[in-house]
């Protein structure tokens, strides 16, 4: 009884808590994820050392075709805003893990990470924040690695250590989590952080980011889950920071949004012959785009040619933190100023053929998926794990119904039974005569 009323008190504060919208404003080190057809942000900082500690996650739904957007926003009851959080969202159980990131206010600790479900609309429940193991790199770095869908339930998490290069896989398809170290230091893997890192028939591409030294990287890391990690001989033609990387017509869109003096440049990456393109600039009639969005972040849906981007900075006490959004178009190779919702079938080919790496065959059963696991192949034991979620929560509905009727029920029982017994009480006080002479009779004889 107390884990449904405190279910349905959250619930009901989080409608509370959607039903207005509002512009987020400036925003730089947070996270963003897509979700059914909407965009979600979570925590960052909105200013030179001031941090967004409260209306911290947000949803959009597109089309955007204005200059700013409405966003609503959501509940953050029982969570911690964390600065440069690492997101990913599994569409299939309708969950959003928050990873890594700081957690700003004085005396407090990181949480390491965090989850959402978007079907309780409800933070951090028990059944994922307990009993579930937490690498304590996740903890003491205050920093969020990226993190893919490699297959269904088990996901590559990239860059969560901060002196050597810890990479995992989480399996979250057991009861609790289980962890794997896929890579520990190695002496050819340098760590890089804010790389851009996408999956692809089973294997993740990691793409740039900055080392300890703050450098950044034009190096290319493949990971296999039959050779482990690959370092190609090919590189990016230029080192950035902050990527986010989009997939269309069998092509990837690696966007750099800090390339150090150069500004949002983009360049395509042939999936059929893994050899990079042309690096392209910004049109200059853009104006949205008129410096580095360092520290920025975006997210494609898996139906769409376009990619998403909002806030960041040049520098965070130089330069003003953006308030601005926008969106890279694959299938144009432009920036555009606003976002459509135009649904499109195929991201990637089914019969694609990913070429050789140092003579190494790659390619798997597995498509792998990009950005929010939109396209993961559903498995059956995924669908009946989903299935039995949404039936545990009809029940869990039906249920509270139930007992609310009992309750009813019984009180007005009590209140009848109460009256019944008053009226007892004063027969007894008042007893007739007649019964009162038969009473005596009963006495006398015995």
């Amino acid at each position: 009884m107390k884990f449904i009323s405190r279910k349905s008190f959250l619930i009901f504060m989080g409608l509370i808590i959607m039903s207005v919208s509002e512009d987020i404003g400036p925003l730089a080190s947070h996270c963003v994820v897509t979700y059914n057809d909407s965009f979600y942000i979570f925590g960052g900082v909105i200013g030179c050392e001031t941090f967004a500690l409260t209306n911290f996650f947000h949803q959009a739904t597109p089309p955007f075709t204005q200059a700013k957007i409405s966003w609503k926003p959501l509940s953050t009851i029982n969570v911690m805003s964390v600065t440069d959080p690492g997101c990913i969202v599994d569409e299939t159980r309708g969950l959003l893990f928050v990873l890594g990131g700081a957690n700003r206010k004085i005396n407090s600790t990181n949480p390491g990470i965090q989850v959402y479900n978007f079907n309780t609309q409800i933070w951090n429940e028990p059944q994922f924040s307990q009993n579930n193991f937490i690498p304590p790199d996740l903890i003491t770095v205050g920093w969020g690695p990226r993190a893919v869908w490699l297959q269904p339930g088990i996901m590559f998490i990239w860059g969560a250590g901060s002196t050597a290069q810890f990479s995992y896989l989480l399996d979250i398809t057991f009861t609790p989590w289980q962890w794997t170290v896929v890579s520990n230091n190695k002496s050819d893997i340098d760590p890089t952080k804010n790389a851009g890192v996408v999956a692809i028939k089973g294997n993740v591409f990691v793409f740039g980011g900055f080392m300890n030294d703050k450098s950044i990287t034009n190096t290319l890391y493949i990971y296999s889950p039959k050779y482990g990690f690959i370092t190609p001989q090919f590189k990016s033609p230029v080192p950035f920071n902050d990527g986010v990387v989009g997939v269309w017509n069998d092509k990837l869109s690696i966007i750099m949004l800090d390339a150090g003096t150069s500004i949002m440049e983009v360049v395509n990456f042939d999936l059929k012959t893994f050899e990079f393109g042309k690096v392209s600039p910004p049109q200059f009639i853009t104006k949205n785009i008129t410096t580095t969005r360092n520290r920025g972040h975006g997210a494609q849906f898996s139906w769409s040619d376009s990619v998403f981007i909002y806030g960041g900075t040049g520098n965070y006490c130089s330069d003003p933190i953006l308030n601005t959004w926008v969106v890279y178009n694959m299938s144009s190779q432009t920036w555009e100023t606003t976002f459509n919702d135009i649904k499109y079938t195929s991201i990637i080919s089914d019969n694609l053929t990913l070429p050789k790496v140092s003579g190494l065959d790659i390619n798997n059963e597995v498509t792998g998926v990009q950005q929010s696991a939109s396209a993961v192949p559903h498995s059956t034991s995924a669908a009946a794990s989903v299935a039995t979620f949404a039936n545990n929560n009809i029940l869990i509905i039906i249920l509270s119904s139930v007992i609310g009727v009992l309750l009813i029920v019984f009180t007005m029982i009590f209140i009848y039974m109460k009256r019944i017994i008053n009226q007892y009480k004063e027969y007894d006080s008042y007893p007739m005569v007649g019964n009162s002479e038969i009473s005596a009779a009963s006495v006398v004889n015995i």
